[in-house]
């Protein structure tokens, strides 16, 4: 199954990377087409839109660096949910407002998206050495689903 991971910045690169290291194979997207060249290179392929990544991925990663970002990338034009399916599941690894990912999430059940807000610690650091710590809300279900992708990213994922 192919991963979507949309944002490729300080934290969202190394992430991919090591999804990559683990065996898994992506579709990423990010505003700044360098970034996108730079995981390509290290053998994802690249989409063209955050729908484009929707369209090809039943498992969609956000790490944006807030509130307004997410929602645009997710609710936008040319947006996650404008290529998404229903059972398709999103988790949002970037540290928004409690507000901002209730919103998001609702948006994402009226598609029958599903959604895991699960923002990280750890920094670039444990960004770079696969060893974030991450805090999920969501399903058992949808995080039993998503755990091999925690694990290839963190050392500790909770579903709180």
């Amino acid at each position: 199954m192919k991963i979507g991971f949309i944002g490729l910045g300080i934290m969202g690169k190394p992430m991919a990377k090591n999804l990559m290291k683990a065996g898994h194979e992506l579709v990423v997207y990010d505003v700044i087409a360098a970034n996108v060249d730079n995981v390509v290179a290290a053998g994802a392929q690249a989409g063209a839109s955050s729908k484009d990544v929707a369209e090809q991925c039943s498992f969609i990663i956000t790490m944006l660096p807030n509130s307004p970002h997410v929602k645009t990338v997710v609710m936008g034009e040319n947006g996650v949910l404008e290529g998404a399916q229903a059972g398709t599941v999103l988790v949002d690894m970037s540290s928004i407002a409690p507000l901002a990912s209730q919103e998001i999430a609702a948006a994402c059940g009226e598609k029958g998206v599903k959604m895991l807000d699960a923002p990280v610690s750890g920094g670039e650091p444990k960004a770079i050495d696969g060893t974030l710590a991450f805090m999920v809300g969501g399903s058992q279900d949808d995080f039993q689903r998503a755990w091999p992708y925690f694990q290839a990213m963190g050392a500790s994922a909770l579903l709180v």
